[in-house]
């Protein structure tokens, strides 16, 4: 069965395209650091002994990113994890996971992408790419903003700071990786290497549609922002790269890139599943080695 590009890139990732290309430069991601966080909470509520505060903060891109905070009980100092959800999701995807990691003594912070918000921009596209490229810094900087909400809280051990992503996250976790020093470990769940390999035996057909010139726009845009322009430059951050053996969107040869170019230390493991990554084995296995890197055992927090 046949599916539009442009319905592929939005399940994959939100709204967009695959790649390789020239020199990175970190500065495209950098940030006023020391403008306000302006963090807003909107409500809260306690969910197996966690506090799930449903809040925002101010994105210095402009607008404000959505997001979830868990934080257990107690005054720590806890390890902490930045979530960052699949392009068909939203920062839902990972809640479950981050009230059980609470449990563990974690704190979470889950974030919606650009994408994912009321305010994002339509015409963020292939057929778009400025707009679609500035929609992806966008989003990368405001994982760097997350780091620093979750710093700024007195509970979070700024030296146990872990990230999971999926596909999006992923995906845009392999610049993060290249770029961002303060996370000491990365779980990379379904991502990619880039959005300009035209002839990847997975995503390229769905381009047929596409003209040579409207390919060759959109890789001017993206090739300098692509996750494999970066992830080399991962070390000394921790690595687990998980891939699925029916992944309907990611071939072997595209995981095998991204595997291969990223810097040391680092593991892979293969899952019988598909995108989803909706299997207990992969949740288990990214539970235990985060737990693990983090330095997080279970955690009793003492009575008052």
């Amino acid at each position: 069965m046949k599916i539009a590009w442009a319905v592929l890139f939005f399940l994959l990732f939100g709204v967009n395209a695959f790649g390789q290309a020239p020199q990175p430069s970190a500065q495209l991601f950098d940030y006023d650091a020391h403008s306000a966080i302006d963090v807003i909470e909107k409500s809260k509520e306690v969910v197996e002994g966690a506090s799930v505060y449903d809040l925002s903060f101010a994105s210095p891109k402009g607008g404000r990113v959505t997001s979830y905070l868990v934080v257990p009980p107690g005054s720590g100092p806890f390890a902490a994890i930045l979530y960052v959800h699949w392009g068909q999701g939203d920062r839902t995807e990972f809640l479950s996971e981050a009230v059980g990691m609470a449990k563990r003594g974690v704190v979470s912070l889950l974030i919606d992408g650009p994408f994912a918000r009321p305010d994002s921009d339509p015409e963020a596209n292939f057929l778009h790419p400025e707009k679609d490229r500035q929609q992806w810094i966008k989003g990368v900087v405001e994982m760097r903003r997350a780091i620093d909400v979750l710093l700024a809280r007195k509970e979070v051990n700024p030296k146990r700071i872990g990230y999971v992503g999926h596909s999006y996250g992923a995906t845009f976790g392999g610049v993060l990786a290249g770029i961002e020093r303060r996370i000491k470990a990365y779980v990379l769940v379904g991502g990619l290497p880039g959005f300009t390999i035209f002839d990847d035996p997975v995503l390229g057909p769905f381009m047929k549609s596409f003209t040579a010139e409207q390919k060759q726009k959109y890789a001017e845009a993206i090739k300098p922002i692509e996750p494999i322009r970066f992830v080399g430059n991962s070390s000394p951050a921790r690595l687990l790269f998980q891939f699925a053996r029916h992944d309907r969107f990611i071939s072997r040869q595209a995981a095998k890139q991204f595997y291969e170019t990223a810097g040391q230390p680092k593991e892979e493991k293969w899952y019988y599943c598909s995108h989803e990554f909706n299997d207990p084995e992969s949740r288990s296995d990214r539970i235990e080695w985060i737990s693990q890197q983090l330095g997080v055992r279970r955690y009793s927090p003492q009575k008052k």
